[in-house]
């Protein structure tokens, strides 16, 4: 099973710790080895030792009792009495020998097999064969016995042939092992193995009654060794180590075996302590590694700990820093992390700035502004006070961005924004988008509005002075009080705009406050741009025609294309009113469109070549794709170019000049004829003609109206008229109602006229009729 920590410090203290126990568990595994092998050094040493010391006194003993034998063998009646027979004198010689040589059993064969001698029968046995198995020199061996092994040593009796042998029997029992085992200076084991009549190796022991397979293989080990000096092993079945020495035997294998055997647990007895103290050692050396390495893994996780706590938290929105303690990598990751909580505090503060404030003034957008209305409205229909909203809207800002340029222009946007927040003191000043600002007043008093829209006001009037230029400006304000004009946000932004609508409409440069009469009118235009567009997508736009006379002949000379609503439930709607509404949302551009095109196929169907006036709007114009609709309605109807006349107005020019004068000559280069309407209504129309050469110039109605009533407008009408004569230009009086101011025409030299005196508009089905019955004006009329 895979052990999982949850801790850094946990993971490094298991680790120091587990590598510790392992480098002890390897010093331990390597001292144990080398105490054993030491260990079992030192016994193989001692049973060597042992055995060669075992061999002395053999030797020794065997030496003596040779030596006594030979005494006796030597003594002149000792062999006579053998000789003789003489079982008295014989015995009575054993027994002296029994006495000198320290040997329990000592006897006498006899050449015919016969034994003299005191003695068990089994003894007696080995005494009757073994001496005939040796030599004639006698010797020493070991033959196994019924009950154990028997140490035979032979000595032959010369009388001065061989009469006999003396024999010495003596059973290697177990006071004959213990003396052994005292002569050694380890407590070692002795035991004498011989064979069975399996012919298995066995001491007589209990635990050889499974066949002693330790026993045997040491043995047979023995065995294999006894031309050399045998070397001690490892007992493989029991915890001791061995040497087995085979006992001199009479020929071919021997018959027993001396086993000197040494436990290795008396044999690490020595080294016991040793082993306590490296224990001990051990053990105090891993409780020292587990306290350093804990203190080492607390001081290295300790700061990742809180390196990964800090990381929760900033993770969590929670922006920390951790300290810095030295000057190690940790320490350098510390202060890298700083750095990037700091960084990330300053992104996410910039962020959150750019998410609620316009990145141009720096002002709060409309984001932020529609949280704090929000706010101020909830604030003040709970304690039931008022707040105010002004609506402001820069004056002529359009005529700076096209004529200076848009850095100008944002230039000037940050210059007003500096103002308006120092100017409204304190009051919440947000920029809503283009040259459109609002101020919230959450600190109401009665008058403060009307005192800070006018401080607004007298201030932007002055020039504002940005990239070297002088820009005179301008504001109109619209005023909203909360919650008397209405306790919803978004409701009470609209009626502060409509109020800045009704200040623009009555002249620009004023504020105006809401009223309910307000809302009801943009209703009221907001159904109108609805049912407009219901009239240009079901046909319930037409066109009437009024007819422009010319005073040379006195003859229709073309025809002027008036645009009409006809309502299916209010009637006819005055272009007076739909106009404006169709000019702000747009629609004037489809509007426009359709009137080229009906107004171009209503004139292929006149007699003669009779012109068709249209009148385009200045926004129209803003469309670089106006002379394509213009050429697509001739080709469609198929009006050759020189039959229609566009009339426009002197405000085209306040846009892009170059751009409508490119316009200009390109409708012209195709042959369409160029008046210019309303002129001397305007601040440059002098400028205009000389960079555009105009087909026709229109008298404004309001000139016509006072011809005969004042001087200065019959003075305008003469200039005018020697004006376009000067320049080759045609002049049209709009607006002719009686006799009298056709007489002045006339008398002025006006080219042409048009007005109720000689006809009202009339429907595109009569301009033929009315085209064909009447040669000339004064029957027309």
């Amino acid at each position: 099973m895979t052990l999982r920590f949850r801790t850094l410090r946990a993971k490094l203290s298991v680790l120091y710790a587990g590598l510790f126990v392992l480098v002890l568990g390897a010093l331990a595994i390597v001292g144990q080895v080398l105490i054993a092998n030491n260990a079992t050094r030192a016994v193989r040493n001692e049973l060597a030792a042992s055995s060669s010391v075992f061999d002395r006194i053999w030797a020794l003993r065997a030496r003596a009792l040779a030596d006594s034998a030979d005494v006796l063998a030597r003594d002149f009646g000792f062999r006579s009495a053998v000789a003789t027979g003489d079982r008295p004198t014989i015995e009575s010689a054993l027994a002296n020998l029994r006495k000198r040589a320290g040997v329990a059993t000592v006897f006498i064969t006899m050449e015919d097999g016969s034994v003299i001698g005191d003695g068990p029968a089994p003894l007696r046995a080995l005494a009757r064969d073994v001496p005939f198995r040796m030599d004639e020199a006698g010797g020493d061996a070991v033959v196994s016995g019924e009950a154990t092994a028997v140490r035979m040593i032979v000595a032959p009796i010369l009388a001065p042939t061989q009469v006999g042998f003396v024999v010495f029997a003596m059973p290697i029992d177990a006071a004959d092992l213990q003396a052994l085992e005292r002569l050694s200076s380890i407590p070692l084991t002795a035991v004498v193995a011989r064979r069975d009549g399996a012919g298995r190796w066995t001491t007589g022991d209990a635990r050889d009654a499974d066949g002693g397979a330790a026993l045997n293989s040491l043995v047979s080990h023995a065995l294999r060794q006894r031309r050399s000096a045998p070397e001690p092993i490892r007992l493989a079945d029991e915890d001791g180590i061995a040497l087995a020495k085979p006992l001199p035997a009479i020929a071919g294998a021997p018959e027993a075996v001396l086993v000197l055997s040494y436990p290795m647990a008396k044999a690490m007895a020595p080294f016991r302590s040793l082993q306590v103290g490296i224990l001990g050692a051990g053990l105090l050396g891993l409780l020292l590694v587990l306290l350093g390495s804990v203190r080492l893994a607390r001081g290295i996780a300790e700061p990742i700990a809180v390196l990964d706590r800090a990381a929760r938290a900033l993770e969590a929105g929670e922006f920390t820093k951790v300290p810095i303690q030295g000057h190690d990598e940790v320490s350098r990751l510390a202060v890298s992390f700083n750095a990037m909580s700091d960084g990330i505090v300053l992104r996410e503060n910039h962020i959150a700035h750019l998410a609620f404030h316009d990145s141009l003034t720096g002002l709060p957008n409309r984001v932020l502004f529609r949280e704090q209305l929000d706010a101020a409205l909830r604030t003040a229909c709970r304690r039931g006070t008022q707040m105010a909203l002004l609506c402001l809207d820069l004056d002529g800002f359009k005529a700076v961005n096209d004529t200076l340029g848009h850095p100008v222009g944002d230039a000037l946007l940050r210059e007003l924004s500096a103002i308006l927040e120092a100017t409204a003191n304190g009051a919440l000043v947000s920029r809503l988008g283009g040259d459109e600002f609002a101020i919230i007043l959450s600190d109401y008093a009665e008058g403060r509005p009307r005192l800070l829209a006018q401080a607004i006001l007298d201030r932007v009037r002055r020039p504002v002075a940005v990239a070297g230029h002088q820009i005179a400006t301008g504001a109109s304000i619209g005023i909203a009080i909360g919650p008397t004009d209405s306790d919803d946000p978004d409701a009470l932004l609209k009626n502060a705009d409509l109020a800045l609508y009704r200040a623009k409409q009555d002249g620009r440069g004023n504020y105006r406050f809401f009223e309910p009469a307000l809302d009801a009118a943009a209703r009221k235009r907001r159904q109108m741009e609805l049912d407009l567009r219901d009239a240009l997508a079901n046909g319930q736009l037409s066109l009437d025609f009024q007819p422009i006379y010319s005073l040379s002949n006195d003859a229709i000379s073309g025809l002027e294309a008036l645009l009409r609503w006809r309502h299916p439930e209010q009637g006819l709607i005055s272009p007076v009113e739909f106009i404006p509404v169709a000019e702000d949302t747009g629609l004037i551009q489809q509007i426009g469109e359709w009137v080229i095109h009906e107004a171009c196929r209503q004139a292929m169907t006149w007699p003669g070549t009779l012109r068709v006036a249209v009148n385009v709007s200045p926004l129209q114009f803003r469309n670089t794709g106006l002379a394509d609709i213009i050429v697509q309605a001739l080709a469609h109807s198929g009006l050759p170019p020189s039959r229609l006349e566009i009339e426009i107005t002197e405000s085209i020019f306040l846009g892009s000049t170059e751009t409508t004068l490119a316009m200009l000559h390109h409708l012209r280069a195709l042959g369409i004829r160029i008046a210019l309407d309303d002129f001397g209504t305007g601040y440059s129309s002098l400028s205009y003609l000389r960079r555009f050469p105009f087909d026709k110039i229109k008298i404004d109605r309001s000139f016509v109206t006072d011809i005969n009533l004042t001087q200065s407008a019959a003075a305008i009408v003469h200039a005018i008229v020697d004006l376009a004569r000067a320049l080759g230009m045609e002049t049209t009086a709009e607006g002719v109602e009686d006799e009298a101011q056709l007489a002045e025409l006339r008398h002025q030299g006006c080219s042409s006229i048009q007005g109720f005196l000689l006809s009202r508009p009339i429907h595109a089905d009569d301009v033929v009729t009315m085209v064909t019955r009447q040669p000339g004006t004064r029957r027309a009329a």
